[in-house]
């Protein structure tokens, strides 16, 4: 017995010693913020100073020793992060996580091979070179110094990272500038509709914006008309090689490569700007918050980077020293999405008597073939071909596809004639008024954003910094013929003809990835607006009142309002009208009768109605495109079926209501009744059959997921903070959005918030959603979230 007792307490000894060996190992790897490092690499000292959330302030004598202390801080904070997105966009992910990253891998050495990072560094200024390369040093110097403490995942994944080339300081632009391309799988999966449904079925659900809908300003504003160019689309009626179902793979596979790289749901923003004549203080007040994919770490870094000719703040991508939206002592300024069309898809066809080439403007020309080959984790080997034409690379080849039995497309990007963003950015951080704000925005082409700003002389302003194509001819919303030479675009919008507003009479500029212009502006500008929900509500709220202070900043931020709830229920109310309903379903029915249409996470109402909503969308789309491209397109186009459902309801004779399967012609109000009791039956499985115990917050709900922790139950009950009770919706102006085919984990929101009074800067506020580190043994891992939960900030 004293030998098995002996035994057991040995094996005791045993686990003590692994758990905390281990836990003092994850303690060595949280940075020291109070150490003293030397470095070759600066001319001056150097000092980082942290506030009591982690956030570094960095004051230095120069440019470039600020740009080192930068990259220094972020590597202590968020050196995982940086690394994880330099290898996705070089295609390296693979080489840690082994073949079931390979698509995503395959995909962006696709789409990046008409422009490499070395490529966007070498047409930059030597001035933006040497930041680049002083903050590659500072990452660099972080690791050479701590080379036993870096991040937990490191070690997890049997790895140490390659020191950072200047180069690479730029992956997190082009990143975003793929996370925020909604026409990479949007045109697609409007040409696999039209295919499924036909054209003119399929234009009621894909169209560019609300007719009714706010714009950001009128074309007359800003620049003498031309004349309109645009015409009809372009139709692809000529034989086709490719089959439905090869194109739902490709489709499949772009949503599985959004899966890993959590960029499923997001790319909205608000930002709005009041004048001084709208102003309490008499000054300009500027809000923004970016709607991007929540998750630990957060996208975004905040920093304040102080030297004798710039003190600036705000928020940047890990890797990138470049403040993306913030304010410097003269100027505020924030972004939103333009929802730009900011690319073409060609199907090219293949010359029959010799596969390697296709067919150009009544030309045979041969495909520029590359051979390339990821070493995947595991010892894969796997070897692919990346085929150019004159539009850019074919991306149906990320999939297992004899591209000699299905037509290629090629995708044409803005992104590859762009490259001068980080150029925008340091001009725009260093700005000291509304003119050298707008010399910046010329700069900047992709992602394209809404620039709202303001400066300290009272002014405020509007830019669509964008790369606009100019297309004559068609409109580029859907896949277009390669072979004839038609659908090409004649260069770029020129920069003043590129929408912009200044000091407006309205005495504010809203945006939210609204429509920019009236119909008489010459140029598509984007195919897919999202909806006017929310800059429906942002302007009613700053017209409600004759001037407004950083209070009614908060609340517009704070905001729940479901304008399409407003708009439905008593259009529901009547349908249900004489219907034969349960008690439980007309005590549901009495919640959405007494409703304030605020999607407040402790209120019953909402999640009536969004189960209503889940299964009209359901009930619509699938008996005419089938259950596979339904899925997708519930799945993968969330502010176009929110729109689509906004324009079918308002149209109570669409054919879309009816199920081409039955006997019976299906109506508007046949579908809201057995939506509601299809919803109020899914309330009941979940809920219970008490109404009154029914919450929105209990349905709907955020976990903040670690991309290691996500796939690591173990570690990631460590790692993922949540599940949080969410009020807001998908379009509310606080939002919340979910998947319409995973009703309601909320996916994505408001990545940073931020108010700024150009008044008394002391006065401004932020907020990111988790924290600074993405050590989740940092105090600064997660200590900012119910502040980011109650839309409560902390001084700017």
């Amino acid at each position: 017995m004293k030998k098995y007792k002996w035994i057991l307490g040995l094996i005791a000894v045993v686990f003590i010693s692994i758990f905390f060996g281990g836990y003092f190992f994850l303690r060595t790897t949280v940075p020291d913020y109070d150490e003293d490092i030397v470095s070759p690499m600066v001319s001056s000292e150097v000092e980082i100073i942290r506030d009591q959330y982690g956030m570094p302030h960095i004051y230095s004598g120069s440019e470039t020793d600020a740009a080192f202390g930068l990259g220094y801080a972020m590597a202590q904070d968020r050196l995982f992060q940086i690394e994880m997105i330099r290898r996705a966009v070089q295609g390296q992910l693979s080489e840690l996580l082994g073949p079931k990253t390979a698509e995503v891998d395959i995909l962006f050495r696709t789409i990046t091979s008409p422009l490499s990072l070395d490529s966007m560094y070498a047409r930059l200024t030597p001035e933006i070179q040497e930041i680049l390369t002083a903050s590659a040093n500072g990452i660099n110097h972080f690791m050479a110094s701590h080379p036993n403490r870096l991040p937990f995942e490191f070690a997890l994944l049997g790895i140490e990272p390659e020191p950072y080339r200047p180069a690479e300081q730029l992956a997190g632009l082009y990143f975003m500038a793929w996370a925020l391309n909604f026409s990479f799988d949007s045109e697609l999966t409007r040409w696999a509709v039209s295919r499924k449904v036909g054209p003119e079925m399929a234009a009621e659900i894909f169209f560019d914006y609300d007719p009714n809908g706010p714009r950001i300003t009128s074309a007359e504003d800003f620049m003498d008309m031309v004349g309109n160019i645009k015409s009809p689309e372009t139709s692809l009626t000529s034989e086709l090689s490719i089959s439905d179902d090869q194109l739902l793979e490709v489709l499949a596979t772009l949503d599985r490569i959004r899966s890993l790289t959590g960029q499923k749901v997001g790319g909205a923003s608000n930002n709005w700007v009041i004048g001084p004549s709208k102003s309490k203080t008499g000054a300009p007040i500027l809000a923004n918050d970016m709607h991007l994919g929540l998750m630990i770490p957060g996208i975004w870094y905040e920093a304040a980077i102080h030297t004798p000719g710039k003190n600036v703040s705000g928020v940047v991508l890990p890797g990138v020293p470049l403040i993306v939206a913030g304010a410097n002592d003269h100027v505020a300024w924030g972004f939103t999405n333009v929802m730009a069309d900011d690319a073409d898809y060609y199907l090219e066809k293949i010359n029959p008597d010799d596969s390697s080439q296709y067919l150009y403007d009544g030309a045979w020309l041969d495909f520029e073939v590359s051979y390339d080959t990821l070493f995947a984790a595991g010892d894969s080997v796997i070897p692919f071909e990346i085929w150019r034409t004159v539009h850019g690379p074919v991306i149906n080849n990320i999939i297992e596809m004899d591209k000699f039995e299905a037509d290629p497309i090629a995708m044409r990007w803005t992104a590859y004639d762009a490259g001068s963003e980080a150029e925008a950015l340091f001009h725009l951080n260093g700005a000291a008024n509304i003119n050298e704000v707008e010399t910046a925005a010329a700069l900047y082409k992709t992602p394209g954003q809404n620039w709202v700003y303001a400066d300290d002389r009272g002014n405020i302003g509007f830019w669509a910094a964008v790369g606009i194509p100019k297309r004559s001819g068609f409109d580029g919303g859907t896949v277009l013929p390669g072979w004839d030479g038609q659908s090409e675009w004649s260069g770029y919008v020129a920069t003043d003809q590129q929408p912009h507003l200044r000091n407006p009479i309205s005495g504010f500029i809203a945006t939210a990835n609204n429509k920019h212009t009236d119909d008489n502006y010459p140029y598509v500008i984007s195919n897919c607006y999202a909806p006017s929900d929310r800059i429906g509500r942002i302007e009613q709220l700053l017209s409600a009142e004759d001037q407004l202070d950083l209070d009614d900043m908060k609340n517009i931020h704070a905001d729940n309002f479901m304008p399409v709830a407003q708009a439905w229920v008593p259009l529901l109310i009547n349908a249900l009208d004489g219907a034969n309903l349960s008690e439980i379903e007309k005590s549901a029915l009495v919640k959405l009768s007494e409703w304030d249409w605020r999607a407040d996470a402790d209120s019953a109402a909402p999640a009536v109605f969004h189960a209503m909503m889940q299964n009209m969308a359901e009930a619509i789309f699938t008996p005419h495109m089938g259950d596979s491209l339904t899925d997708y397109f519930l799945r993968e186009n969330t502010f176009t079926v929110h729109k689509a459902l906004r324009r079918l309801v308002a149209d109570s004779l669409s054919e879309w209501f009816d199920d081409p399967e039955t006997n019976v012609v299906e109506t508007r109000k046949m579908m809201f009744v057995n939506s509601f009791q299809s919803g109020v039956k899914f309330l009941v499985e979940r809920l219970g059959d008490d109404v009154s115990n029914w919450n929105w917050g209990d349905i709907h709900q955020l976990t903040f997921y670690h991309p290691i922790g996500r796939f690591l139950p173990l570690v990631g009950s460590l790692m993922n903070p949540g599940p949080y009770r969410m009020g807001g919706a998908g379009n509310s102006v606080n939002p919340s959005l979910y998947l319409f085919t995973r009703p309601w984990q909320v996916m994505a929101g408001a990545s940073q918030r931020h108010i700024f009074d150009l008044g008394n800067m002391k006065n401004s506020l932020r907020s990111i959603p988790t924290g600074i580190s993405g050590n989740f043994m940092s105090p600064h891992y997660d200590d900012q979230i119910d502040n980011w939960l109650n839309v409560e900030y902390r001084p700017f």
